[in-house]
């Protein structure tokens, strides 16, 4: 192994350079990754766009070989599909809770959201917009220098929960496990226990996902796995309106641009014979809160997934009329938790079936991630990857 390994340091606004960082020693609880894949998550487009508090590397989305590995890893790290092994392929959760804060306690094991002194791979803790101290600094200036996925190298600390990959598997597939995770999670809220009159995902379902991004792709698909009745994609980019119905294939296709605002809330309510029973809202779109409430029938399901980035943006809309006489039930979600991620990784292993390598459609390596990132917002981009 050489003395030094790539990195893409994350300097400025759209400022990203490829510098050299001594590879660290592996402590007894740890281990070193080569990394084979990394997923460019809609949270990097959004912080390529912003200035960091220091230097750092970005990317919570990584798949890796394990080249170096502490004697004590196998008990420090929470491993599925484990014991591991140097030459072993795993994939990260990103987050890494404490277990003791009163957040962790009232919560699941490692809770993302809730913990107050938790570190993310990828993302510098005064960016994630929650209160509580940052634990492990990214600063590459700090060891152990490799702490996010656009590199040649990451860090596994101990605590983290990772997933022994398959032989079967591609680290391109392996590396879709957060945003897999994340409809999981959104279609976890979904349903409901025996004898709730409120409206969850069942086999007689309506469901409306908004939004056609990778987070939304996903989610419809889950909808069709879980065997929803009928599944409607409201979204934009005939790239990714192409995707929806190849690869979850969505009953119907509406094209957010083609419609006005009531005509689409007209379109959802005729298709679903009075409204949608379930809506997961995935647009980057605040607007979008209140379309969905509209499109969705009396004592139906709502989950918010989409405007965790748009703070400070307001919306107006009539609680009386789309909440209280709707009897409406509504998830907004940020929280996360291994269980989930490990039930995503289940759907991964049937990515033959799935066709889910044709989730990324722009693949660079690190001199080219720049100028992916700033493609984000292209007619074709659904999902980009970067292999170091």
């Amino acid at each position: 192994m050489s003395q030094t390994g790539k990195a893409a340091i994350w300097k400025g606004r759209y400022n990203i350079e490829i510098q050299e960082l001594p590879i660290p020693e592996v402590r007894e609880d740890g281990l070193l990754l080569k990394v084979e894949a990394a997923g460019i998550c809609g949270t990097d487009g959004h912080l390529i766009q912003d200035n960091p508090p220091y230097p750092a590397i970005m990317c919570h989305e990584v798949t890796g070989t394990i080249v170096s590995m502490g004697s004590k890893a196998n008990k420090s790290l929470n491993v599925f599909g484990g014991p591991l092994s140097e030459g072993d392929r795993i994939v990260l959760y990103p987050w890494i809770t404490c277990g003791k804060c009163a957040g962790c306690l009232s919560s699941r094991p490692g809770t993302c959201t809730v913990c107050d002194n938790s570190f993310v791979y990828g993302v510098p803790y005064s960016k994630l917009g929650l209160e509580g101290k940052e634990t492990i600094s990214s600063n590459i200036s700090n060891w152990p220098y490799f702490m996010g996925g656009f590199a040649e190298y990451v860090y596994v600390f101990p605590e983290t929960y990772v997933w022994k990959v398959p032989d079967s598997m591609p680290s391109d597939i392996a590396v879709l496990l957060d945003p897999m995770a994340v409809a999981m999670r959104a279609l976890e809220l979904t349903l409901t226990g025996p004898g709730i009159m409120e409206a969850g995902l069942t086999t007689d379902s309506r469901v409306v996902i908004i939004g056609s991004g990778q987070v939304g792709v996903l989610s419809a698909l889950l909808a069709r796995l879980m065997g929803a009745r009928q599944v409607i994609m409201i979204g934009s980019r005939e790239t990714r309106l192409r995707l929806t119905k190849e690869i979850a294939a969505s009953d119907h296709i509406i094209d957010y641009h083609q419609y006005s605002r009531q005509e689409r809330i007209d379109k959802v309510r005729d298709l679903t014979s009075g409204g949608a029973d379930v809506v997961i809202q995935c647009s980057n779109n605040v607007d979008t809160f209140v379309d969905g409430l509209e499109m969705m029938r009396r004592m139906g399901t709502f989950v918010e997934v989409g405007n965790m980035v748009n703070q400070g943006r307001e919306v107006s809309f009539d609680p009386a009329r789309l909440v209280c006489s709707k009897h409406a039930r509504i998830l907004g979600m940020s929280a996360n938790h291994p269980a989930a991620f490990n039930k995503a990784f289940g759907i991964l292993e049937r990515h033959e079936a799935l066709g889910l390598e044709k989730m990324f459609t722009h693949k660079t390596n690190l001199q080219g991630l720049l100028e992916t990132l700033k493609k984000m917002n292209d007619h074709d981009y659904l999902k980009g990857i970067v292999h170091p």
